[in-house]
């Protein structure tokens, strides 16, 4: 195993501790719900620029009620954007490194977004509405980014009259409910006959409440489950009929969790530079032949090659609660560090994503100063049948 320290900077996230003398006070944005949140005893935490529910009464709780019932969360600090116009397919599918093409109307697809040097910018979420409507759900940290690649595209190929870009995030809320009783309960909020409405995979535009909403049925968590993307107004009615009908209220410290057990990556906190799909096990979402899009070049030259670490994950055998950032070792040397780490509750034990070589089968972790022990194991840590 190479333990050249400039190489491990390459695949070990730069945690660096604040330092006073640079310190900037930096307003959140505020969620449009946050008041509402207050009445069911949110524990705020400045998250991805915005200030966001952590949990609520309790995050192994949270989870539990995700895999056993159904839980609500808000979702609203992901970006979101509509692109319209005739020629809005050609614009998306010259800056994903997936091809949204063969995505039909009614129905979305997970896709990927590149740098031009190949690495991973983000995994957003591309709903096809109708002809030439399409909506764009993106990671939380790169709404901008990608809102001016796509824009970009436009305005080198003088389309600014023919295809129009409405950023959404500012007069929206986005929730997602998740669990096996979802579509159940969710019938006593939003009537009977529309969630059994929508099968897996597709999503649908309604009017709710005077306004129009949209629903897919969609989970990043490996349950059944719904996204809604609301006005305000009908949100805030939405999220305490939801609780009034049994809907746990949860926060991002669950969702992370149950997202990590089900193997969901967010970019870019869990596909840190140098990371492209290969090493990120995504190049089955690249579409690489006959398109061009940025990082295209340099996933074409390595598309045969065998990455030399890939996203694995780390299931904690003894006691103690990972971390980002904790230090992973094999045979006493430093090999790298957890991209992400959450307490499982569905597996009572700490889980973690990291880089790490494929023939790696047993490694320790480093939690409070010392190296518990570890095995790696390819991801999902949770599927449900």
């Amino acid at each position: 195993m190479n333990n050249n320290s400039d190489q491990l900077k390459n695949w070990i996230p730069l945690l660096r501790k604040d330092d006073s003398s640079e310190e900037e006070i930096v307003q959140t944005n505020r969620l449009a719900l946050a008041h509402v949140y207050m009445k069911y005893q949110w524990h705020p935490a400045p998250v991805h620029n915005f200030t966001v529910p952590l949990w609520f009464k309790g995050v192994y709780d949270e989870q539990r009620a995700a895999r056993q019932q159904a839980a609500i969360f808000d979702r609203s600090h992901l970006g979101r954007f509509y692109v319209v116009g005739e020629r809005s397919l050609e614009i998306l599918d010259s800056v994903f490194a997936t091809s949204v093409k063969d995505i039909p109307e009614g129905h979305f697809k997970r896709v990927l977004v590149c740098h031009p040097n190949g690495v991973l910018l983000d995994i957003p979420t591309v709903f096809h509405l109708s002809y030439g409507r399409w909506l764009v759900i993106s990671g939380p940290k790169t709404q901008s980014h990608l809102l001016g690649m796509v824009g970009e595209v436009i305005d080198q190929r003088s389309l600014e009259n023919d295809v129009i870009v409405s950023d959404r995030i500012a007069d929206s809320v986005l929730f997602s409910v998740q669990g096996p009783e979802s579509e159940k309960l969710l019938e006593g909020v939003v009537g009977i006959t529309i969630p059994k409405a929508v099968p897996i995979g597709e999503v649908h535009e309604i009017l709710l409440g005077g306004y129009r909403a949209l629903i897919a049925r969609i989970s990043q968590i490996n349950e059944d489950g719904y996204w809604f993307l609301l006005s305000p107004e009908v949100g805030e009615h939405f999220f305490d009929n939801a609780v009034t009908m049994g809907i746990v209220p949860a926060g991002l410290a669950a969702h992370d969790a149950l997202r990590i057990e089900a193997g969901f990556l967010e970019a870019p906190y869990e596909t840190p530079a140098p990371v492209t799909p290969l090493e990120a096990n995504l190049q089955d979402l690249v579409d690489l032949y006959d398109r061009d899009f940025p990082g295209v070049d340099i996933l074409l030259s390595s598309n045969e090659n065998i990455p030399e670490r890939s996203i694995r994950g780390i299931k904690i055998l003894g006691q103690g609660i990972a971390h980002r950032g904790d230090r992973i070792f094999s045979e006493n040397n430093n090999i790298g560090a957890l991209v992400n780490a959450a307490y499982s509750a569905q597996l009572t034990a700490s889980i973690g994503l990291a880089y790490l070589s494929p023939d790696l089968e047993k490694v320790s972790v480093q939690i409070s100063g010392q190296q518990i022990d570890a095995e790696v194991v390819d991801l999902p840590f949770y599927k449900n049948n």
